[in-house]
């Protein structure tokens, strides 16, 4: 068996969720243990390996390694038994990696003008791996040029890898109002003040806003999938709240959307003599691909022989977003094909596609040393 499918199937098996992932990283750091590279860990079940080529800067190479709390249905042999499951392809990001580093043990020294750190990233699910690792100096330490990622992507025809230049993937923020009034019983409703009732007309004068100030053809999403309100039907709400999502490609736009949704929130508090909590997560920025650097992935691609596409944006997020923050990037996804989508506990794929993606980072160093 071929070692990234081998390192797949392992992993594939100890799916653990973000900051969990203690089982897989002991296997990564057992494996990276024998190699010929500076081994640290990182944000707290994380690891880079870093292979000194005595350049005096380094390209950087990131796969995520948590899972997601899904009960497993694939049927597979090597089927997780948990209740977790790798329904976001993060095995095979980590195969990919292993197996790179695996090349690099024998091969690093024919690379003289750079350096490589190869990044193994826990809680990409959740907020705060990319960062957090950003954040430790991991790759200013070793002065990382320029950063890579792949994810795999089943609305991609196999072997093919999407990407663009500029804006990819949205800012995501997940939105909590709350409004607090006041209990009454609805028959002496001078005695109370209607939560439900503000917070409809919040809902109402945000999708107005929506209409109304954002210029058309902007691309974003503000959207409202859940409402929990009142104790009773004839009892003046005193609590209501709603959760939602607000995303953009443009920081501008999404610092519009935040900087609106509290203001018409004070307006109706103001109206109505309520109390609304606006809480929007952190998020992740946008994946913003390096216009530059793009030219030379393209070309990279071209000359290893992989087809690349130009991807539609999506408004799904990715921090591989924080390392773009610091470090010029590209950041592409490697088409499955016809496959269940990601987060569908029956995903599965064709484990050979994996070698196009090995190949894809591959030939990003023999470019970027014969450039």
């Amino acid at each position: 068996m071929k070692n990234y499918i081998q390192y797949r199937r392992d992993l594939h098996q100890m799916p653990e969720t973000a900051r969990q992932e203690f089982k897989t990283s002991e296997y990564i750091g057992k494996h990276l243990e024998g190699l010929d590279c500076t081994v640290e860990k990182v944000c707290g079940t994380g690891y880079t390996a870093f292979f000194d080529n005595g350049a005096s800067d380094t390209i950087a190479f990131r796969g995520d390694m948590d899972a997601l709390s899904i009960q497993e249905e694939t049927g597979l042999p090597f089927a997780s038994t948990n209740g977790c499951m790798h329904a976001c392809g993060h095995d095979a990001h980590m195969a990919m990696m292993l197996a790179l580093c695996d090349y690099l043990n024998e091969n690093h020294s024919k690379y003289k003008k750079f350096n490589v750190l190869v990044i193994f990233q826990p809680a990409e699910e959740s907020i705060g791996g990319a960062k957090v690792i950003c954040e430790s100096g991991a790759l200013t330490r070793h002065n990382v040029s320029k950063v890579f990622g792949l994810h795999v992507w089943p609305k991609i025809e196999k072997n093919v890898i999407g990407s663009r230049p500029g804006p990819m993937m949205a800012k995501a923020s997940e939105m909590t109002l709350t409004t607090h009034g006041k209990s009454a019983h609805c028959a002496r409703p001078d005695l109370g003040i209607d939560a439900l009732s503000a917070m409809a007309d919040i809902i109402a004068e945000i999708n107005a806003m929506k209409r109304n100030e954002i210029a058309p053809g902007t691309e974003y999403l503000l959207h409202f999938g859940k409402m929990e309100a009142g104790d009773a039907a004839n009892i003046v709400c005193e609590k209501a709240t709603v959760l939602g999502s607000v995303r953009a490609f443009d920081l501008d736009v999404f610092d519009f959307m935040a900087r609106r949704i509290r203001e018409i929130c004070a307006e109706v508090d103001k109206r109505y003599g309520t109390t609304t909590e606006v809480h929007l997560t952190e998020g992740y920025p946008p994946v913003n691909n390096d216009p530059a650097l793009y030219e030379d992935y393209k070309k990279a691609m071209e000359k290893a022989g992989i087809p690349l596409i130009e991807a539609e944006k999506t408004v799904i997020a990715e921090d591989f977003s924080e390392y773009e923050v610091r470090h010029p990037g590209v950041f592409g996804w490697l088409g499955l094909g016809d496959v269940p989508s990601l987060h569908n506990n029956k995903f599965d794929f064709d484990e050979e596609v994996m070698q196009t993606g090995i190949n894809a980072f591959i030939g990003l160093l023999d470019y970027f040393e014969e450039k």
